[in-house]
């Protein structure tokens, strides 16, 4: 009788850190991010897995992205590596990459003097998140 309840409890357990060692924490999880957008003009396509999908404001780039510029289109993203911006207008194409960006069609990205930052979590709510802003006093 111990025998049976001790194998079932064992089991049990196993079942559970099983199922737990499945998904990691989010802390465990590697990101992929390499760039967030920080403004965009005109039509800007990237291709994510093959699939196109248009980037916006605070959109997260990650490795290996191609990016497509139309003709009188600009974006300016934020290079985590690098901790600069980086503006690329159009027509171009470019593959955002870990260590920096490769332009494959189109004129050189121009890099700013601004820093920038991968985006922080925060233990406060509201309140306004701004980045790349000189605050005057």
């Amino acid at each position: 009788m111990i025998c049976a309840s001790a194998s079932k409890a064992a089991v049990i357990v196993s079942m559970i850190w099983g199922t737990c060692g499945a998904f990691p924490l989010a802390a465990e999880e590697r990101s992929s991010d390499v760039a967030f957008v920080e403004a965009v003009t005109g039509r800007v396509v990237a291709f994510v897995s093959g699939a196109p999908s248009l980037l916006g404001p605070l959109d997260e780039i990650t490795d290996r992205t191609m990016v497509d510029l139309l003709p009188n289109s600009e974006v300016r993203i934020c290079h985590y590596l690098s901790g600069r911006f980086l503006t690329i207008r159009g027509p171009a194409r470019i593959m955002v990459l870990a260590n920096g960006i490769s332009v494959e069609t189109g004129k050189a990205a121009d890099i700013s003097r601004e820093t920038c930052s991968r985006p922080q979590a925060t233990s406060s709510q509201g309140g306004v998140v701004a980045r790349g802003v000189i605050l005057k006093k």
